[in-house]
């Protein structure tokens, strides 16, 4: 079992990881893959379907996604002395 949960771990750092550097290098084929998720979310949650709001839950994570890349980055640097 011990086996299995350090496997799943590693597999979801791979991806974090994976998503930072996609995030990083293309902001705008993330925004269109986060518009694509919100407009499939649509068909099931009708009050996605809205004016605008596919558009504003990609642009708010195309700009999320990298501020937070950069902050985790940030905290893993020490400044030099």
């Amino acid at each position: 079992m011990k086996k299995f949960a350090a496997s799943l771990n590693d597999i979801t750092l791979r991806a974090y990881v994976r998503l930072q550097i996609f995030a990083a290098q293309e902001p705008v084929r993330l925004r269109a893959a986060l518009t694509s998720l919100v407009l499939l979310g649509a068909v099931y949650v009708p009050s996605l379907s809205g004016d605008g709001v596919a558009e504003m839950v990609g642009a708010v994570g195309v700009v999320a996604l990298p501020i937070l890349v950069g902050e985790s980055a940030r905290r893993k640097v020490t400044p030099a002395t």
